[in-house]
């Protein structure tokens, strides 16, 4: 691109002893764009007009970030608004509905006790909820005389969700633990007995000391046989049958 070259003011060409005049040809003289410093000498200055320009951005960015942070400071509690309606969202995704915990204990015998306020019908769910315990006893002694004490251990756990106040099962499954060498598990129930229901149940107190006799424990096991004996003194020929049955297992 060709531009015309600058042109002399008239006095600086006379001072100069140059005419004013540039000759037609040295119009079309090329000269580079980043040369030309014309714009210095423009009143307003250009230079002058851009800084100007830029202060008045950096002025409108300071206040666009002031309202921002203006905007920010909103507390949720300042806005108001109303739900009106919920879209259901849809998702690809199967999602198994969460299933409601129930006791183990729950049954229909429990659900009865709970909704029945007269002392009859509380007297009947008693004697159907029994009757449902000793089912599942006579099946525990069934197997434990087969040697299953594994199995003859749940049914007495069943039967104790229908009945916990009986010391006959705890005992019953105490044995069974005894059995499967799981002697703490054993005197836990024998203890839960002597602890909760019956202080004096001979039961307990021989299944503990044959527990701790098998534990190594002679001080528990020679406490457990003393206890038996004084909470139990016409019942010494059957302590002395059991202890001599124990001996001769060991």
């Amino acid at each position: 691109m060709f531009l015309p070259t600058k042109t002399l003011d008239k006095n600086e060409g006379n001072e100069r002893g140059v005419s004013s005049k540039v000759s037609k040809p040295d119009l079309f003289i090329y000269q580079h764009p980043e040369s030309d410093e014309s714009f210095l000498d423009e009143r307003p200055s250009k230079v002058q007009e851009v800084i100007e320009c830029l202060e008045a951005i950096e002025n409108a960015n300071k206040t666009d970030s002031s309202k921002t942070r203006e905007k920010s400071t909103l507390n949720i509690s300042d806005l108001q608004f109303l739900v009106t309606h919920q879209k259901a969202r849809k998702s690809s995704v199967f999602r198994r509905p969460k299933t409601k915990k129930v006791p183990i204990n729950t049954n229909q015998f429990t659900f009865m006790r709970q909704i029945d306020s007269e002392p009859e019908d509380r007297i009947l769910a008693r004697k159907q909820r029994e009757d449902v315990a000793e089912t599942f006893r006579r099946m525990g002694n069934h197997e434990y005389r087969k040697l299953n004490f594994s199995l003859a251990k749940n049914y007495y756990t069943k039967g104790l969700e229908y009945i916990k106040d009986t010391p006959v099962l705890y005992v019953n499954r105490a044995m069974c633990f005894i059995k499967m060498r799981e002697f703490k598990l054993g005197i836990m129930d024998c203890d839960y007995v002597i602890a909760k229901l019956d202080g004096n149940y001979l039961r307990a107190w021989l299944y503990r000391a044959a527990a701790y006799k098998r534990l190594n424990d002679e001080a528990n096991f020679e406490d457990s046989v003393s206890l038996a004996r004084r909470l139990n003194r016409t019942q010494n020929a059957f302590i002395d049958d059991f202890l001599d049955k124990m001996r001769s297992l060991l």
